[in-house]
């Protein structure tokens, strides 16, 4: 009779063993994570989100893991290169096996590997990209989304610009991909809403090195108002070139450029910027994201240059680690997905009021205007809020 029974549960733990070794990217000791970054290339400075969310894991992993499971997050460089993208996440899936995609980095980069990732049903959450992307596409079971639209971003800033500051006409300086065309976008759509006219859509490449004519184009069209769709490098040299010719329009921006970064690049000019923020900033009197930068800057003190990046990083892995504990020790991609959708106007340190569901993947709907000045960022407005979606 003991030998009957213990022959049981030696295949009992066979069993159990089998299953977690079954599931790519997670082993009785690790939750295999990861992510495509700019660490560099042009967009390097958000290569910031990168690191925060190596440093967050690392905070998490000193504390015992999730369930007694370390974190491993896994960057690779794409260099903010759609291609590099591709192949980056091709080798996370197949060659390092992750359970988890988590971030990457670029409305383009984030197309390029859509149907991949899609196809080979891996988890991915919060790609940072323009999350009106995903509206109207169908098959969205592993995918969790806390990253806002630049679509309706684009309209909360051009109603601003009208509502305001009186703008009658605006202007779009943008990068000439996804990215930028999706604010561009926004924007149109904003000023039809607003009753004001786009008079200028000034592209650039995100390979170029100089947009002093881009900067005159944009003088030339005497606009109220200029949005700004960029990357830091060349949102920072738009400024700068604009305030060398004497053109000073009242200047709003993608929250993509709200990081204090900004005023070590742009100098001056980025003084009374406005742009968005989706997450309570440091330094406006929220102790609890206060205290998660202090923890990430302890840990990588270099992310002092980018602290706001950096704590984009915590917001993304914040909603994956909620479903981790909500799945339990024992974790399956199903678990997880349920765990997710059991999410409900949840807050975590950093990123607020998410919401999931079996028929929602959209888990914020909302931003707020703050205004550069001086070195930091004031807030001006409350929570903006738009339709959720998908």
């Amino acid at each position: 009779m003991r030998t009957f029974v213990g022959i049981c549960l030696v295949l009992s733990l066979a069993l159990s063993v089998g299953v977690v070794a079954q599931e790519r990217g997670v082993t009785a000791e690790e939750v295999v994570i990861g992510t495509s970054m700019p660490l560099s290339g042009p967009a390097a400075y958000w290569g910031a989100v990168g690191r925060g969310m190596e440093a967050y894991a690392r905070f998490l992993n000193d504390q015992g893991g999730i369930h007694g499971r370390r974190l491993r997050v896994v960057v690779r460089d794409d260099s903010y290169l759609p291609p590099r993208a591709a192949a980056n996440v091709r080798e996370l899936v197949e060659r390092v096996g992750v359970f988890a995609i988590v971030g990457l980095i670029g409305t383009a980069n984030a197309f390029a590997v859509r149907d991949y990732i899609v196809r080979n049903e891996v988890v991915w959450v919060t790609p940072t990209a323009d999350a009106s992307m995903w509206y109207g596409f169908r098959d969205k079971k592993y995918l969790f989304v806390t990253y806002p639209s630049y679509v309706e971003e684009a309209k909360v800033l051009v109603d601003y610009a009208a509502r305001q500051l009186g703008a009658k006409t605006v202007a779009v300086f943008y990068q000439n991909d996804l990215y930028g065309q999706k604010g561009l976008l926004g924007a149109k759509q904003g000023a039809v809403r607003s009753r004001v006219r786009v008079v200028a859509q000034v592209p650039y490449e995100v390979t170029q090195a100089d947009v002093s004519s881009e900067a005159v184009r944009l003088r030339e069209s005497r606009a109220d108002a200029v949005l700004l769709y960029a990357t830091p490098r060349h949102g920072a040299l738009i400024v700068r070139e604009m305030a060398k010719i004497g053109y000073t329009p009242k200047l709003l921006s993608s929250f993509t450029l709200g990081d204090p970064i900004m005023f070590a690049l742009a100098g001056e000019a980025w003084n009374g910027v406005i742009s968005t923020a989706f997450f309570p900033l440091p330094g406006t009197g929220d102790n609890r994201v206060d205290q998660a930068l202090a923890v990430l800057t302890r840990i990588d003190p270099a992310l002092r240059q980018n602290p706001f990046n950096a704590l984009a990083g915590w917001a993304f892995m914040e909603p994956f680690v909620e479903g981790l504990r909500r799945a339990g020790r024992d974790l399956t991609k199903q678990r997880f997905v349920q765990a997710m959708e059991s999410i409900r106007n949840w807050d975590g340190e950093v990123i607020r009021g998410v919401t999931f569901g079996p028929d929602r993947r959209q888990g914020i709907n909302r931003v707020f205007l703050t205004r550069a000045e001086g070195g930091r960022y004031t807030r001006l407005t409350d929570w903006v809020t738009y339709s959720v979606g998908f």
